[in-house]
């Protein structure tokens, strides 16, 4: 949302009132950080599309609200009594006040469709229904929808926000209407606007979950939607025959063939639509920023491609089945689909050299004790690119313990670090009298034009740090 961001603050004009659309997101970095978490459960990805739609002061709370319902409710059949609206309520030091309009239009709805709002409207502070773009910029408060999918469906709310796996939020509205300044006020934007968010993977994977809701019998899984289930044939194919049993472990440290074999089948999948949607829109993987985060998600697909014994050059093929079955949509992957498969290639053979150091580099290091302690495990984990999980693993494997309180230590030094040498960029707001519609057009591209400039002051923007001219 960073290129609307003018729109928001009144600097300019949208081309278009109302937008809806499709975008393409990885978080596999940064604030938002799901790749560990990735192939463990049946809702995280490194790679998902975000459904959105947006108003640029034109619809607010009412709207958005109401056809956010009749979407569900009407045209996908989500039954009624199984859905909650969550609004916003400050706790003590929190911004901003109770969102009553929000209220008044979900109680509105839940009483017309026979439902208490007692129980369907539920409350939460500024974690979970305050949406902020960073420490300044365009913010305000949320609606998230949840729906239950217990076998009865009668949780009455008490899931919401739990992290339960059978509650899960399907969409967020987010009301912009504040802008939040260095001193941590909030300064109410010149007009109103929407941005909402819907995974498709998880919406997508309900329906498939629940047989268009007649089974709520299974575990849901974003993993069981044909989004998935051709990259699932293609890895059986080349992978001895080993197939996907739906599987999800209780520990993490105590994994089950089984579940280890479903975990890398998820892992695989997601992370080969990551890397082909990456590299289509050109990012390469390398040693620094996203072109690290890349790295690690291809090497992290390779060493669970290791627990299914994958053939060589496998990477290649399987995102043959992702360029067929998105270029329909997104037209890239098939004009980039012979770089995506040399990138893929190359980096396979470059990490079965990091691979095979990285086991000689266990084998020394374990030879005379059978212990590895938690910086090692991180210089595997930071230089040879070995997820913990993997690492574990090994050590079972080959009968030696492993520091995790020294890893996770280690890592989070790290983030520290990372956190520390962030550059960040205060997002002001400034009233001023200029006329709506005036503009200037950038010519500083053409050197010929640095000379000469003229220009006309329309108004002066005093702040705290010193007055600015525009």
């Amino acid at each position: 949302m960073n290129a609307f961001v003018p729109y928001f603050l009144g600097e300019q004009h949208a081309p278009h009132p109302r937008i809806a659309n499709t975008q393409k997101c990885i978080r596999a970095g940064g604030k938002h950080n799901d790749l560990e978490d990735v192939g463990f459960d049946g809702s995280h990805h490194t790679f998902f599309e975000m459904l959105g739609n947006w108003s640029f002061g034109d619809y607010f709370k009412r709207e958005a609200i109401a056809w956010a319902w009749e979407l569900l409710t009407e045209v996908w059949g989500f039954p009624k009594e199984r859905l909650y609206a969550t609004v916003y309520k400050p706790g003590p030091g929190e911004p901003a006040d109770f969102d009553q309009e929000a209220y008044e239009h979900w109680k509105a709805i839940f009483e017309g469709a026979g439902l208490d709002p007692k129980v369907h409207v539920c409350y939460g502070g500024k974690r979970d229904n305050f949406w902020m773009m960073g420490e300044t910029g365009p913010c305000g408060p949320c609606s998230e929808i949840h729906v239950d999918l217990t076998p009865k469906g009668d949780s009455r709310g008490q899931l919401v926000n739990q992290d339960a796996p059978e509650c899960l939020e399907i969409w967020n509205l987010v009301f912009i209407q504040f802008n939040a300044e260095p001193d941590g006020t909030l300064k109410p934007l010149p007009k109103c606007h929407v941005d909402t968010g819907m995974g498709l993977e998880r919406v997508a994977g309900i329906f498939a979950t629940t047989r268009n809701f007649t089974d709520f019998s299974q575990t849901p899984s974003n993993y069981s939607s044909d989004l998935f289930t051709d990259s699932f044939s293609a890895i059986s194919a080349h992978s001895s025959g080993k197939r996907y049993g739906n599987s999800f472990p209780k520990d993490r440290t105590q994994l089950s063939e089984e579940e280890l074999n479903d975990c890398a089948f998820r892992v695989l999948s997601d992370h080969i639509r990551a890397l082909c949607f990456a590299i289509a829109d050109g990012i390469l993987p390398g040693n620094e920023g996203r072109h690290y985060v890349l790295r690690r998600i291809l090497r992290r697909a390779l060493l669970f491609g290791k627990q299914l014994t994958l053939s060589d050059n496998s990477l290649g093929t399987l995102a043959e089945r992702v360029v067929e079955k998105f270029s329909s949509v997104f037209p890239e992957l098939h004009s980039q689909r012979m770089t995506i498969a040399k990138v893929l290639q190359a980096e396979e053979q470059a990490f079965a050299r990091t691979l095979d150091r990285g086991l000689e580099l266990i084998d020394k290091l374990t030879l005379k004790r059978k212990k590895l302690s938690g910086e090692e495990a991180f210089t595997l984990y930071d230089t040879y690119g070995f997820p913990i999980d993997l690492t574990q693993l090994i050590a079972r494997e080959r009968g030696f313990t492993l520091d995790l309180k020294g890893f996770e230590e280690a890592l989070q030094a790290q983030r520290t670090r990372a956190q520390a040498a962030q550059k960040k960029t205060a997002i002001t707001f400034a009233d001023t009298s200029a006329e709506e519609n005036s503009s200037t057009s950038f010519v500083g591209y053409d050197l010929a034009n640095l000379k000469g400039i003229e220009s006309s002051l329309v108004a002066v923007s005093k702040q705290k740090d010193g007055s600015y001219l525009i």
